[in-house]
């Protein structure tokens, strides 16, 4: 062997050496705080078909957002708006944001006065994170609470939301367990809303696009496309199919606790089951979900299915990190 070559190995390694070691020194994108808007209602005492899975659904994945916010060295701030079991048309519980007591009663005043609260306290680094479980209508509406007696139903326009939310500082991402929860998904310039009426030939425009990728002032991501969402049965109670695998995703302990047994230290969730690498995002929990959930995505020909769920998400090309392990 020349004596010269192990000369030139070495002289090969140091630029590698170099910028592995500028690497590891590279400071963590700044990341502060995590706020979360938790809505879910059971509908009972109401003119609307009640749903068991949507408490569940809030309680535990305010336990996990905890636990996996704790994780990643941050503060998490949860506040939950829950209907639950009662006909009452107030709440005597309120959260304090930015200063001021909002009632917990998830009507449409109470969440919009907790938007603008959080709007006054929030920064640029801040994820904002807005959970809804409940009924969806094929008209783009969630169902809040009822203000008084006299109201059957409260609708809300998701798009009214997104307008709401996009007041409030920080990264948003928005998850609603809800049937039609797709339907609001706006187009931008690298993504289509993705609801199935868009023609193969749409996605193909789309993606051959000479427009630059942006990135949406909001995520989305929702139970079901423009169909109906489901809710399934574990370990003694429900939850909607959709919130379930997300809490799989988030690391939540298996096999799956009952709510009266749920995990008393943030160490009885795992690291999420959805990373990617050592980062959760918004489509790495897509990617988990549909992979993952009970019912089928779509029904096919040798596989004719009624009742069929296809998460959705915005996006397109370009994807949020949401933690950092």
């Amino acid at each position: 062997m020349s004596r010269h070559l192990p000369k030139l190995i070495l002289l090969l390694l140091i630029p590698t050496l170099v910028f592995s070691s500028c690497e590891l020194f590279w400071e963590k994108p700044m990341e502060g705080d995590v706020y979360a808007i938790m809505v879910a209602l059971d509908y009972e005492n109401s003119s609307q078909s009640d749903l068991a899975g949507t408490i569940p659904d809030a309680e535990e994945l305010f336990f996990a957002l905890t636990a996996v916010t704790s994780k990643a060295d941050r503060a998490f701030h949860g506040y939950k708006f829950l209907q639950e079991d009662k006909d009452i048309y107030s709440s005597s519980t309120t959260h304090d944001i930015g200063g001021t007591p909002i009632s917990d009663y998830p009507s449409i005043t109470n969440i919009e006065n907790a938007i603008a609260q959080l709007a006054t306290i929030t920064k640029d680094e801040d994820l904002i994170l807005f959970t809804y479980s409940g009924h969806g209508g094929a008209d783009g509406t969630i169902a809040l609470a009822p203000m008084n007696s006299g109201d059957t139903a409260y609708t809300y326009l998701t798009t009214t939301l997104l307008t709401r939310l996009s007041a409030v500082k920080g990264k948003k991402l928005v998850i609603l367990d809800s049937c039609y929860s797709g339907i609001p998904i706006p187009e931008s310039s690298s993504s289509l809303s993705l609801v199935y009426e868009n023609s193969i030939n749409d996605w193909f425009n789309q993606y051959w696009s000479s427009e630059d990728y942006t990135i949406p002032d909001i995520f989305l991501l929702t139970a079901a496309a423009d169909t109906e969402s489901w809710e399934i049965s574990v370990a003694g109670h429900k939850h909607g199919d959709f919130t379930l695998t997300l809490l799989e995703g988030l690391g939540w302990p298996d096999p799956h606790p009952t709510i009266s047994a749920n995990p008393t230290t943030v160490d009885a969730v795992s690291q999420p089951r959805a990373l990617k690498g050592s980062v959760l995002t918004v489509d790495s929990l897509y990617s988990y979900i549909k992979d993952h959930q009970t019912y089928p995505i779509r029904s096919t020909l040798f596989w004719p299915r009624t009742n069929v769920q296809h998460p959705m998400t915005n996006g397109g090309a370009m994807d949020m990190i949401l933690f950092r392990f």
